[in-house]
Order: structure tokens, then sequence, then C-alpha cells
């Protein structure tokens, strides 16, 4: 994806953004305090074992985590007094801080963001982990400090810049995009860089900072001899496993294999015994950190497809050059919807952090109130947002609840009754930023729209552009009918402002799900999901996209 002009550079953005961050995101005090202790050379260990058990929770987790497999002790460790004699200070000062983060980093993330912001980072911590241990015969611990923390940058730009982000990382989410990518073309730099800027602000050891902040350019490291180089080379392999396995994106098996190759001389072979070795230690430190990490997908199997796609992609590059025809082919529609959807998503991102970054610096305007909400289906979806490992509880949650709780009295009436139940949202995407009275307006429309549609009775506002409606006794066809009827009537009231240009091109869509007879173990929620995922889908191709659900 490349925007149409050249994204602009502001060099002490990150510096910036950082200031901000760190003024609202603090270190809990136990974790301040164990940086403390341990910058003497003569760290005392008993004050550090007392300063850890006064957080009780943090002093599970660690246990758990020791006692996992990931470090395979002889026996199992009771208290810190045994794990601090087993494994020395260094590995429990990193898992204190691993999992010390501030709880307010997480109130800014939906349901599939926080879901993929974990999976991502626990493939990528035990990954590193492991690569450093069995592929460079090293301690490992830095590494997993290093790949558990990488995206905290994610959390602070959804923070920071709020919907404008949002969209585009759940477009990343949604296509298995490069979302490092996507920022550097909106933002002109990437989460990783401001993980590392937060990170030296926090004052964690230069090297974990230095490594993450780094960036992967495989034939500058593969020799490189610079106090951080190991750590840089382990965390760019655990990060292009992380997008592999956790992500999904098959496309950067050639990548993983090429670093590999030149890092350490890592073939087909070793990588399929490492991934043997990955599942189960995820899926464990998962449980230990209480995180419901969805997909159940089989590592191995990821590989295989990932090595088929690698296939098909030679083959479809050879038989033209075979034939000395130039492969001049268009992407497939389903690819270039994508790009479409996200170059959107990308311009909008990029005048909102113009505007932060302008705002930051005159003082003049408040940037909370200034930065303008582009909502998209997945961020702003109303499902309950995951519980962090640290306990974090939102509004936003609560507000979730509440929805949840009218949804689901709607599906046990209709449950009793034994009618179908449908479920449409419905949201409006402008390719450009809106000022007040265009939000207005287009408000305006969709709340007309809404109102006039048959068979609603409940109309949910989820920000000036997006809609629920739910259809208690509608079947499939008949919420589809109705859906598509509000969506016309929207485009139509919209096209004398976009046509007289009081307002820019607009998209609008809409995702119904329909249950034609919820069972009693039907999850309410599910409902709100899969109509997400559906409105996800008919933004990016226009129109009504439906699922039954079961």
């Amino acid at each position: 994806m490349t925007l149409a002009a050249a994204t602009p550079v502001y060099p002490d953005a990150i510096q910036q953004i950082v200031a901000r961050a760190g003024a609202l995101y603090s270190l809990p005090a136990v974790a301040v305090e164990v940086l403390r202790l341990t910058e003497s050379p003569r760290v005392d260990v008993q004050a550090l074992k007392q300063c850890i058990e006064r957080d009780p929770a943090l002093t599970v987790k660690i246990l758990r985590v020791v006692n996992s497999s990931l470090f395979g002790l002889p026996r199992e460790v009771s208290d810190l007094n045994q794990a601090l004699a087993l494994l020395g200070i260094k590995p429990l000062k990193l898992l204190a801080l691993g999992f010390s983060l501030p709880e307010s980093l997480f109130l800014s993330v939906a349901r599939d963001q926080l879901d993929w912001y974990w999976k991502t980072s626990l493939v990528r911590a035990v990954a590193a982990r492991e690569i450093s241990e069995q592929l460079f015969q090293k301690p490992g611990d830095d590494a997993f400090l290093a790949g558990l923390l990488l995206d905290i940058g994610v959390l602070v730009l959804l923070g920071e810049l709020r919907q404008p982000y949002a969209a585009v990382l759940s477009e990343a989410i949604a296509s298995q995009a490069d979302l490092a990518v996507l920022e550097h073309e909106s933002l002109g730099f990437d989460h990783r860089q401001l993980t590392a800027g937060l990170l030296q602000h926090w004052n964690l050891p230069p090297l974990l900072t230095a490594a993450i902040g780094a960036p992967h350019d495989t034939r500058y490291w593969a020799h490189n001899k610079a106090d951080h180089a190991h750590l840089v080379r382990v965390l760019h392999l655990g990060e292009l496993f992380a997008q592999l396995i956790g992500q999904r994106r098959l496309s950067v098996l050639p990548d993983l294999l090429d670093a590999g190759d030149a890092y350490c001389q890592l073939d087909k072979s070793r990588l399929h015994d490492l991934i043997a070795t990955l599942e189960p230690k995820v899926r464990q430190l998962a449980n230990v950190l209480s995180l419901q990490i969805a997909g159940g997908e089989d590592y191995t199997q990821i590989i295989v497809q990932a090595h088929a796609k690698m296939s098909q992609v030679a083959e479809s590059v050879a038989a033209p050059l075979s034939r000395g025809i130039a492969n001049d082919a268009a992407s497939p529609i389903e690819q270039e919807s994508h790009e479409a959807q996200a170059l959107i998503l990308a311009k909008q991102l990029r005048a909102s952090f113009e505007l932060f970054y302008r705002s930051g610096l005159s003082g003049e305007v408040d940037v909370d109130q200034a930065l303008p909400r582009v909502p998209n289906s997945n961020s702003e979806a109303p499902a309950p947002v995951l519980a962090s490992p640290f306990g974090a509880m939102t509004a936003a949650a609560s507000a979730a609840s509440d929805l949840e709780t009218r949804l689901t009295l709607e599906v046990g009436r209709c449950r009793s009754l034994r009618r179908p139940i449908g479920l449409a949202a419905i949201e409006a995407q402008s390719t450009e930023l809106l000022d007040s009275t265009q939000t207005e307006v287009l408000e305006r429309l969709m709340t007309r729209a809404c109102n006039r549609a048959e068979g609603v009775t409940t109309i949910e506002q989820l920000g000036p552009r997006r809609r629920l409606l739910l259809f208690p006794g509608r079947d499939r066809h008949e919420a589809v009918a109705a859906a598509r009827h509000v969506v016309d009537e929207i485009r139509s009231s919209l096209e004398p402002y976009c046509r007289s240009e009081q307002l820019p091109a607009v998209a609008v869509g809409a995702g119904v799900a329909c249950a034609a007879a919820p069972a009693k173990n039907f999850r309410p929620v599910s409902l709100l999901e899969t109509a997400d995922r559906c409105l996800t889908a008919a933004l990016r191709s226009g129109g009504v996209k439906s699922l039954e659900v079961s």
C-alpha cells in the first residue's frame, strides 16, 4: 500500500507521544522497585523477594510460569526463595517486569484487538526464548521479555490516536497485512519504535530497548557485533514466527527462512522441530496468564500450508516466465478490496496524526477532543472486552455488558416463543475526515433511515456513524431485506450532499447475523460478533453481508 503523497516526517513525533504516554501510563510500584533493586551489581535478594511478594497476584503468575514447561525445572517450585535459588535473579526480574504492565494500557483495546495482541505477543515471546536457547545456545530470558513487550506501542497508539488507528489495526488483522508497513505509510514510524521509546522512558535495560527499536534488516544484522545484535536477531526471528503462527500471515515464510539461514543456518527441518515445541508452551503460558486465545490451529499444519502457498507463488511466477511472457496479471479482487480499504483508513490515520502532532506542539487544541472518531466494525464492536492478565476493568466493558443484557433478554424471549432473531450492524465510512457539521448531517440521515426500518425493537447508537438494529421474529431473509432497505435509504439521502460536495464520498454497509432457533446454550454475544465480521466484509465490498449463527 502506498499513499498518494509522501508521508510527513516529524523527527520528534515518537518523543512527543512518549512524553504524553509517560504521563498517562506509569509502571506499577512493584516494577519500579524491582528496577531500583536490580540496578546495583550486588542485589539484595531478600529485598527483591519481599518486593515481589507485596503483589500476591504477580507472585502467583511468576511461580506458575516458572513451573511450566517453558523453564523445564526438575522439580516444582513452591515459593520465590526456591525460584531464586534455581533460576537466579535475572529471570525473576524479567518476569516481574513482563507481568507488571500498567492496567490503563488496555482501556482502549477491543476484544478482537486484545486477542490479536496476546496471541501475537505470547507466540513471539516463547519463540524468541526457544530460538535463543535451541538455535543459538544462549539464555533466552531477555528474548522472552522483549518478545512479550514489543507490541506495547500498539496499545499506546490505540489510546492516543483512537479510532483512526483502531481502524487500521482492524484492517491489518482482517487481511493479515503487515501492520508495521501500514504504520510507516501513515505515521512515518511503527509501533516497535514507540515501544522502545516508552520502555526507555520507564528506565528498562538499554540493551532491551535498543533491540526492540532496531529495524529488521537481515543483511545488516547477520554478522553485526554490537552488544544488542544477538537480541535483535532473535527478536526478528521471533516476530516472523509470531506473524506466521499467531497472525497466520503465510506469506512471511520465505522471509523467515531467509533470515533464519542468515542468522543461524535455520533450515526447513530445524524449523519443523522448533515449531513442534512451541505450541504446547504457548498454550500453557496462556493458561498460566488466564488468557483465552482464539483459534486452535495446529502449528505444524500452518507451516505446511505456508510451504504450499510458497510453492504456488513460485509456480505462478515460473509458468509465464518459462514461456517468455511478462507476468502483469492483476491482483485478485479480494486483495484489491483490502488494499483499497487500507488506503482509505491509512489516509484517515495520517490526517488524524497530523492533527495530533500540530495540537501537541502548539498547545492550542485539546488533542483528546480534537481527534475525530472514525468508526470501524471491529474496534467499536460491542462484544465484551477480554480481561488482561492484570485485571483491567473498563467503562467500555460496562457499556458492553448493558448491551449484552438487553440482547440476552431478547434472545430469551425469542427462544421461549420459538421465533428467529436477527441483528444488523450498519456503518457509514467517509474517505475523508468530517468536521462537526458534516458529522451532524451524517448522523441525522442515519438516524432517520434506521427509525423508518420495519420490525426493529432496539436501535443502539455506537458513535455518530454506526447503528445496531435488532429484529426479533425476523428470519435471515427478512432481516437482510430490512438492512438493505436502510442502507439504500442512507445512500439515497447522502447522494445530494456528496454531489454538491457538502460531504465527501461515504461508503455504507451492513452486516447481518441471524439465529433461526436459539438453543438454550446459544451465546447472544455471538450475534454481535458475527454481525461485526459481516460488516467488515460489507464495507470492503459494498452492500449487505449476512451469516446464520447456530
